[in-house]
């Protein structure tokens, strides 16, 4: 026990007791006047008695400026600074009082105010007042706001303008099942607007010749494989009168992070008399396609006896003369077939003859007949041995000849085309290139487009129709793959396409 009758030692602890006390008085002050959050205190006469450094710093003033200032003279609504003295003056606590402050520079700071009144005896000393800058939070919500105006404008505009056209839009969930189709869309189907649709219902009003094909694009889409992008046109059998109409539907399926179908969303529209105008046009090319096929037939068949005389005979002119003639027969034998198939191709009676081939061989008949095509020009095969795939071989055939009659059109200069392979796991990606006068990014855009023909000085002369590239396009997607270019402008171009390799021997 200390000696409480030693005054030395009492002094002595006293000051020691007071060195504590001063260095938490101390360390206490500067908490205050340094934190990191604003504070200051306001009289009775709402005059500003003592701020610390974050307050100031906050609004950009020296405690000269803002120390002994009214602080109405701060708050830009005179109403708002009002109410807040009003409260704390009745004792009120503030939480998170929506305020704006402003500052040296002019600019304004929007503040969250929490705020109460140290009394003594019943007297109002000073408010403790807490300042929060919420300015970055509240031009955020500002952005939002205008963001989400501008949305509600763009997506009104958007429903004005898919009534205006009569464009109907589905959405459809694979794992619920659930299908939502808009008013537009089942008025296109003919569907009472206060009835709801199943996807089992829509398949059952799919014309009969089109079910398998459209049920198994939307599979196909459903696997990420494929990209999840869905383009068809079909037939469908109306609810109300049962009448057969042709809609286009397109669409794209979101898929979940594992890989699972989440949504599939798209749009339908009513293309009935524009498909049937198109009909009407097919049929008149099938038929003069047709009524072409037999004299020409019976042409090329004159041609080949004469040639055949002729190598016998040895008379060069008429050898020469009679090989071009076979030459231009072969040309147009191959554009009634590019025309016959067109026709079938929008009737929707395009039809796949799969079986398991290697792919050498037929490239190398491929080559042979467009070598025959093109004495100025030389095919070359690369590295296609080996290769067994499974797809309808006269129609990869047709592909392939397309691409490379293309290939020689559009080198007016000859040179050499190669027609090659390149194995990409259990694919092989098949190419064509040339080094001919290249085709413009802006072409390439509408390239496989039926009857688009690239507009250039260079090729004014050559003669085409614009559907090869599109019945390639077209008969390859009806493969599950999809055509491909890259090219630059008097720099040659590469056309290809990716098919899966067969692992079984013929």
């Amino acid at each position: 026990m200390k000696d409480a009758s030693n005054p030395t030692i009492n002094i002595a602890h006293y000051q020691q007791r007071e060195r504590e006390l001063q260095s938490k008085l101390d360390e206490l002050i500067d908490f205050v006047e340094n934190a990191s959050l604003p504070l200051h205190w306001v009289d009775g006469n709402g005059i500003i008695i003592w701020a610390n450094q974050a307050e100031l710093d906050l609004l950009g003033y020296t405690k000269d400026e803002y120390i002994g200032f009214s602080i109405t003279d701060f708050h830009t609504d005179e109403n708002v600074i009002s109410d807040i003295l009003t409260r704390l003056t009745n004792n009120e606590t503030l939480q998170n009082y929506a305020s704006k402050l402003r500052c040296k520079n002019g600019s304004i700071k929007h503040v969250l105010i929490n705020s109460n009144v140290l009394t003594k005896n019943g007297e109002f000393v000073h408010t403790r007042c807490f300042t929060r800058d919420i300015t970055e939070l509240n031009e955020a919500s500002i952005r939002r706001d205008i963001i989400l105006q501008e949305l509600e404008k763009s997506e009104a505009k958007l429903k004005m303008v898919i009534a205006s056209v009569n464009l109907g839009t589905w959405e459809w969930e694979p794992k619920t099942g659930l299908l939502t189709w808009s008013d537009e869309c089942k008025k296109i189907y003919g569907l009472p607007l206060d009835k709801e649709i199943t996807f089992e219902i829509y398949v059952q009003h799919l014309h009969p010749d089109d079910k398998e094909r459209v049920v198994q694009a939307i599979q196909d889409c459903l696997d990420g494989a494929y990209g999840g992008e869905y383009d068809i046109v079909l037939r469908i059998i109306r609810f109300d009168d049962g009448s057969t109409r042709w809609v286009r539907a397109q669409g794209k399926v979101y898929f979940e992070a594992g890989g699972k179908a989440e949504r599939f969303i798209g749009t339908v529209v009513d293309i009935t008399e524009k498909k049937q105008e198109d009909l009407r046009k097919n049929d008149f090319i099938a038929m003069v396609s047709h009524e072409l096929k037999t004299p020409l037939t019976a042409v090329k068949s004159y041609i080949q006896i004469l040639l055949a005389k002729e190598k016998m005979e040895g008379n060069a002119f008429k050898l020469n003369a009679l090989t071009r003639a076979e030459v231009q027969t072969q040309k147009m034998t191959l554009m009634i077939q590019d025309f016959l198939s067109l026709a079938r191709l929008e009737e929707g009676k395009i039809r796949l003859n799969k079986e398991v081939f290697e792919l050498h061989n037929l490239i190398e008949e491929i080559a042979g007949d467009a070598q025959f095509l093109a004495s100025s020009h030389t095919v070359k095969l690369q590295d296609c041995e080996d290769i067994i795939i499974r797809a309808d071989r006269d129609k990869i055939g047709q592909v392939l000849m397309n691409l490379l009659s293309n290939a020689i059109k559009y080198s007016p200069k000859g040179g050499s085309i190669v027609i090659g392979c390149v194995k990409l796991g259990n694919k092989v990606k098949v190419f064509v290139k040339d080094d001919g006068i290249g085709i413009s990014l802006a072409d390439q855009q509408k390239l496989f487009d039926k009857f688009y023909r690239v507009k250039n000085e260079k090729i004014k002369t050559v003669s085409g129709f614009g559907i090869g590239l599109y019945l390639v396009s077209e008969l390859l997607r009806y493969h599950k793959t999809k055509i491909e270019v890259e090219s630059r402008e008097d720099e040659g171009s590469t056309f290809y396409f990716t098919m899966n390799m067969q692992q079984a021997q013929l």
